[in-house]
C-alpha cells in the first residue's frame, strides 16, 4: 500500500519528457484519496492499480500499471490540451491476467498548457457501492448535508459544485417543516456549505441559466396547511446574492425546463387548493423578467424535456385531471414568447403522470430524452398502475420504444458524462399502495440498437422525492428523500456517492 493509507500524496517530480513535434509532457502531481469514512475500503483486496490519461486528441489512453504500492513514476505524464482526464482503477489481481475491477476514480476533465504540472485530486470509490461521502482534508470523516430534505432541488453548477435548495423534513410527530435554506456541495474538498435563504419551498423547480445563475420557482411554502411561495428567485452562486421576482401565478409540483439561451418554460402544477393549473408562463434570462405564454396546458404532472438542439422544449405525459395525456407537444421562444410548433405530435404508447426524463447518448451520438416510468393513471390509490416502459423522444414528430425497466413512478433519473442514465428510486405500487423503492438501474446506450439495462445494488433503503446529481467524476451523488416503505416515513440526513462500473 501507500505510505500513507489515509489520503496519498505523491508530488512527482517536474520530470519533462520529449514528445512528437516539440511538445512537453509534465507528470502530474495526483493526490490519490484511498481512504472511506464508512462501508467497504477502496483498497480492501486490491493488488495492482492501472492509471490512465485520457482527452481529445489522445487516440489510445496513455495507461501504466503498478502494484498498490504505487510511486510518481507510475503516474503517466499529461500531454498539453484540454479536457484531459485522469483515471485510477484499482485490481485484484494483475489486470488483463484476469484481475477484477474492484475500485475506480477520476478527475474531472481539467486543461494542460504547455509545460504545466497539473495538481489533480482522485477519490477511489468502491464499484457500485452506495457509500457515504467524505471529506478530502479528513477523508475518515463523512461530509453531512446541513438538513434534512426531501422535495428539494440539486443543481449541478458549471464549475461542478452542487447546490440543493429547499425541501421539507418529515418528523416523528408527522410534522414537516419547509426549509428556505441552501447549500453547496463541492465535490473536489467533499464537503457542505451554506448558502442565502431562498425563501421557504419545497416541491419547486430550480433552473440553470447561462453564466451559472439559478432560476428557483414556486414551490410550497408550508405542507401541514398548505400555502404556495409566490416569489421566485434569482441566485447568483459566486456572490451568494439573490433577487426576488414575482411570477403571475402561484404553483407547486410543476414542470419547468430551460433552453440553452436561458428560456424557461414552466408548466402545469396545482394550486393551494389541490386545483391543476393550466395558466403556462416563461422566464427571459436575458432580460430578467417572466413573459406570458398565450393559451392554456390542462396538464398536471407533466413532464418537460429538452432536445438535442437545446431550443426546442417537449411536454409529455401528464393528465388533464381526469385520464393520462398521449400527444406529446412542442415549443420554442419566439423572441418574445413561447409559441407551439405546427408539427402533428406524436403519442406516447402508454400514457404516463409523474414520469421522470433524462438525456441518454452523448453529444457526438445524438442525446435524446428518454421517459422513464410514471403511473398509467392518475390515481394510484384507485387502480392506476407504476409503468415499466420507457419512452425515447426522438423528435417533435416522433417517438419509439425504450427498454423495459423495473415499474416505478417519480424515479430519480440523470445522465451520466458518458451518455449513460441511472435511475434510482421512486414509487411503487404494492399492492395499490404506492411505496418508496430502493431499486436502482443503469441504462447502457447502443448506437443502432436498443438501449441495454444492468441492475445495481439496492439503495440502502428505499426513497422518493430524493435527488440524485451527476459528479465531474462519474459518480452519483444522492441526497435526501422519503423512506416509506414501512408506511412510517423515515428521512436520511445523508449524501451517499456511487461509482457505476465503466463503459470498457
Amino acid at each position: 500500500m501507500s505510505p500513507h493509507p489515509v489520503c496519498s500524496t505523491l508530488l512527482a517530480a517536474l520530470l519533462v519528457l520529449s514528445a512528437g513535434c516539440g511538445e512537453k509532457e509534465v507528470a502530474p502531481s495526483l493526490d490519490l484519496v484511498t481512504t472511506a469514512c464508512a462501508g467497504t475500503p477502496p483498497l480492501a483486496g486490491v493488488t495492482h492499480l492501472r492509471f490512465r490519461v485520457t482527452g481529445p486528441g489522445l487516440d489510445t489512453p496513455r495507461e501504466r500499471v503498478s502494484t498498490v504500492r504505487w510511486t510518481a513514476q507510475d503516474v503517466p505524464a499529461i500531454p498539453a490540451g484540454s479536457g484531459r482526464v485522469l483515471e485510477v482503477r484499482a485490481y485484484a489481481g494483475v489486470p488483463d491476467r484476469g484481475g477484477q475491477l474492484r475500485s475506480l476514480g477520476r478527475t474531472a476533465p481539467f486543461d494542460v498548457a504547455q509545460g504545466q504540472a497539473a495538481s489533480v485530486r482522485v477519490f477511489l470509490r468502491r464499484l457500485g457501492e452506495f457509500a457515504p461521502v467524505n471529506q478530502a482534508a479528513s477523508p475518515d470523516a463523512c461530509a453531512l448535508p446541513r438538513e434534512l430534505r426531501a422535495g428539494h432541488t440539486a443543481t449541478p453548477l458549471p464549475d461542478g459544485r452542487v447546490l440543493f435548495a429547499g425541501g421539507y423534513a418529515p418528523e416523528a410527530d408527522g410534522r414537516r417543516p419547509v426549509s428556505g435554506t441552501t447549500e453547496v456541495f463541492d465535490p473536489k474538498e467533499g464537503t457542505f456549505t451554506p448558502g442565502p435563504d431562498v425563501g421557504a419551498r419545497a416541491f419547486h423547480t430550480a433552473s440553470l441559466l447561462p453564466g451559472g445563475k439559478v432560476l428557483l420557482t414556486g414551490g410550497a411554502e408550508t405542507l401541514d396547511v398548505l400555502s404556495l411561495q409566490r416569489t421566485a428567485r434569482v441566485m447568483d452562486v459566486a456572490s451568494g446574492e439573490t433577487t426576488a421576482l414575482e411570477p403571475k401565478v402561484a404553483r407547486y409540483q410543476h414542470a419547468a425546463a430551460v433552453d440553452v439561451e436561458g428560456h424557461v418554460l414552466l408548466v402545469g402544477g396545482r394550486s393551494a387548493e389541490g386545483r391543476g393549473v393550466f395558466t403556462m408562463e416563461g422566464f427571459d434570462a436575458a432580460s430578467g423578467r417572466f413573459v406570458d405564454v398565450p393559451g392554456e396546458m390542462h396538464r398536471v404532472d407533466a413532464t418537460l424535456a429538452v432536445l438535442g438542439d437545446g431550443r426546442t422544449i417537449l411536454v409529455a405525459g401528464g393528465s388533464d385531471g381526469v385520464r393520462p395525456e398521449a400527444s406529446v407537444l412542442s415549443s420554442g421562444f419566439d423572441g418574445d414568447t413561447f409559441v407551439w410548433l405546427q408539427a402533428v405530435p406524436p403519442r406516447l404508447r402508454v400514457p404516463r403522470v409523474g414520469a421522470t426524463v433524462a438525456m441518454l447518448g452523448r453529444t457526438e451520438d445524438g442525446p435524446r430524452p428518454l421517459l422513464i416510468g410514471g403511473f398509467d393513471g392518475v390515481d394510484p390509490l384507485n387502480g392506476a398502475l407504476a409503468v415499466r416502459a420507457s419512452e425515447v423522444l426522438e423528435s417533435v414528430i416522433r417517438v419509439s420504444d425504450g427498454p423495459t425497466l423495473l415499474p416505478r413512478s417519480n424515479a430519480c433519473a440523470v445522465s451520466l458524462p458518458d451518455g449513460r442514465v441511472v435511475v434510482l428510486g421512486g414509487r411503487g405500487t404494492d399492492p395499490g399502495i404506492p411505496r418508496a423503492t430502493a431499486w436502482a438501474e443503469l441504462i447502457i446506450p447502443a448506437k443502432d440498437a436498443q438501449p441495454s439495462v444492468l441492475g445495481l445494488p439496492l439503495l440502502p433503503q428505499p426513497l422518493v422525492w430524493h435527488s440524485c446529481t451527476a459528479l465531474p467524476d462519474g459518480s452519483v451523488l444522492v441526497v435526501g428523500g422519503v423512506d416509506d416503505s414501512t408506511g412510517e416515513p423515515r428521512a436520511p440526513r445523508e449524501a451517499l456517492v456511487v461509482m457505476p462500473p465503466p463503459r470498457d
